[in-house]
């Protein structure tokens, strides 16, 4: 048997010895140096070396730990501010960042102000982060300050009306296709249909889906002697519409409780689109509860928490790598006790680990239904309209895990390709219950298929 002599270096270290210490960070043993730094927090001067270890390995929580239990002066004001901020403290976090008082620090503060619903006091902060806000950052800044006028009633905005809203979210799909233009004073021939064919498939809806549109128009325009691209349009437009008028979807909407499973890959909006929802549900006076199921990533759990202080929701959480499962069963356990009427769940969507993930959704499910009924479970897929028919492929990943009840397509407003609903809808046969078409907490809205496709092709 073999045994490994300690170096003297590393011996000294183990004792205490703050230059030994120093030495093994310097050639690169920070695990070494951290567990060794452990056992002498008491010791004043070793004590910021641990703190400093801390923040560059990211153990937020271990650090907020010394601060809380040994020195509540350890580093600097600002990275005070960053370690409670990600250990949920916003308070102190706003505490520390004001002591900074630089642009940065201000926006920081200004904006945990605001989602923790101190609005008055977050506008108070933008206001003095203005004075010094670099040239390049003002017009964000601006925009973040007049948001919160609105919010406090400060100042009057006209309410945008849902067409209004989806012509800002269908905006870049319009700029980019322009159907309006190509059918514009035009005679119909075969240049029109070509330039029609390239402008669908831009606009996502699919070769094979465009080859068939086209064909059909063709044939309409010789058997009804079409002459005029305007007429045309009229076609293509109620052709359109017979291909999703049975897509459209209404979410689940009763007095009791209502479960809403929420599935969907990374980076799809999914938690955004669960805040916006829990908003909607809280200013219907309903009483919600949001559930971090999304264990496997600790940014997804303090996104979610943020969503929760925004909206005026609840949440059910535990720690990072906890098992999902035993996050939602604690969850409807306190809606069932505590008379919640909705709860939102968030979940991981991790596709390259299919199979895991596949086997973690059906076992929340299973949990769901040890509370309640099927039919008192809505199951939402969140789509990324930004990635068009891709989003195809995801879902039918998704749909081998659990039955999908309804689609929420998300980031209409950040894509040229908008079109990608039609094929969605031919596809995957499941109801698009809920658009997104933009950023603000009241830019979910209903799927209409007539008024979709009237401001597409406009």
């Amino acid at each position: 048997m073999l045994f490994w002599k300690k170096s003297e270096e590393e011996r000294k270290a183990e004792e205490g010895d703050k230059t030994a210490i120093l030495s093994l960070i310097e050639k690169g043993k920070v695990k070494k140096a951290i567990q060794i730094l452990e056992k002498f927090k008491d010791n004043p001067q070793l004590r910021p070396i641990l703190f400093d270890l801390y923040l560059k390995e990211g153990k937020y929580y271990y650090a907020y730990q010394l601060l809380e239990g040994y020195d509540p002066n350890l580093g600097t004001a600002k990275e005070r501010a960053l370690v409670y901020a990600k250990a949920g403290q916003y308070k102190k976090a706003v505490e520390e960042y004001l002591k900074v008082g630089d642009f940065e620090s201000l926006i920081h503060a200004g904006d945990l102000l605001y989602s923790m619903g101190e609005k008055e006091k977050a506008l108070e902060v933008y206001q003095r982060a203005l004075k010094l806000a670099p040239l390049l950052e003002r017009q964000t800044l601006e925009e973040k300050i007049q948001k919160v006028k609105v919010d406090l009633g400060l100042v009057e905005v006209k309410k945008e009306s849902f067409i209004d809203k989806l012509k800002k979210g269908l905006k870049k799909t319009k700029e980019a296709v322009e159907f309006g233009l190509l059918f514009r004073g035009r005679k119909v021939d075969e240049e029109l249909f070509e330039e029609l064919e390239e402008r669908l498939i831009r606009a996502d809806i699919g070769v094979k889906l465009t080859v068939k549109i086209v064909e059909e128009l063709r044939k309409e325009a010789i058997r009804r002697n079409i002459k005029q691209a305007e007429e045309l349009k009229d076609l293509l437009k109620g052709m359109l519409i017979s291909y999703i008028k049975d897509c459209k979807g209404e979410i689940k909407q009763k007095d009791e409780l209502v479960v809403y499973l929420f599935l969907g890959v990374n980076g799809s909006g999914k938690t955004t689109t669960i805040g916006k929802l829990a908003y909607r549900f809280v200013k219907e006076g309903k009483k919600t509860l949001l559930c971090a199921a999304d264990t496997f990533r600790a940014a997804a759990i303090e996104q979610l928490e943020v969503w929760a202080q925004r909206s005026g929701a609840d949440i059910v959480k535990k720690q990072e790598g906890s098992d999902p499962a035993a996050v939602v069963y604690e969850g409807l356990q306190k809606a069932v006790s505590e008379g919640y009427q909705r709860v939102l769940i968030d979940t991981a969507g991790r596709l390259h680990t299919k199979e895991p993930l596949i086997k973690e959704l059906r076992k929340i499910k299973q949990t769901i239904l040890r509370f309640v009924s099927e039919e008192d479970v809505e199951t939402l897929l969140v789509l990324d309209a930004t990635i068009g028919q891709n989003s195809i492929s995801q879902a039918k990943v998704f749909k081998e895990a659990v039955d999908i009840s309804g689609i929420i397509l998300t980031k209409l407003d950040g894509t040229s390709k908008g079109g990608t609903v039609v094929p969605i809808c031919q596809e995957l046969k499941i109801p698009i219950k809920l658009l997104g078409l933009g950023e603000g907490l009241e830019d979910l809205q209903p799927f209409e298929p007539e008024a979709f496709v009237e401001e597409l092709l406009s």
